[in-house]
């Protein structure tokens, strides 16, 4: 009988833990899909004054369930700038390959979403 018992808890911990082992931060999906909205560059909040003079006032990225995402960029003089691509997760790391050519790495836990950008550290948090 115990050697029954000890067995049913064998066994009842290595389902959780196999469970466990393909759950991260994300939630029980894993899922990276959604919206994430920019609020520090290099440290600094939004609005953020690059060397160039142009102000980013925001910027939303979303990934899209099929793998694709758009990151939408509105400026202090009114302009906007949206960037297509592709991305793929695994693990909590993401590359992004915009349509335009190249691509960039960036890293989520939980709802910061973190991205490298031509030397630029820009962080984002889930809507």
């Amino acid at each position: 009988m115990r050697r029954l018992a000890i067995l049913a808890l064998t066994l009842t911990l290595s389902i959780t833990l196999a469970g466990c082992s393909s759950l991260d931060a994300l939630g029980p999906s894993g899922s990276v899909e959604g919206t994430y909205s920019l609020v520090l560059i290099n440290g600094s909040r939004l609005p953020y004054r690059f060397s160039t003079n142009v102000t980013l006032v925001s910027d939303d990225l979303t990934l899209y369930r099929d793998g694709t995402y758009e990151d939408y960029s509105r400026y202090a003089s009114g302009s906007s700038r949206v960037e297509e691509g592709y991305y793929t997760s695994r693990n909590g790391s993401l590359v992004f390959e915009p349509y335009s050519g190249g691509s960039y790495q960036g890293a989520i836990t939980g709802r910061v979403l973190t991205q490298i950008v031509s030397g630029y550290e820009q962080r984002f948090e889930k809507q």
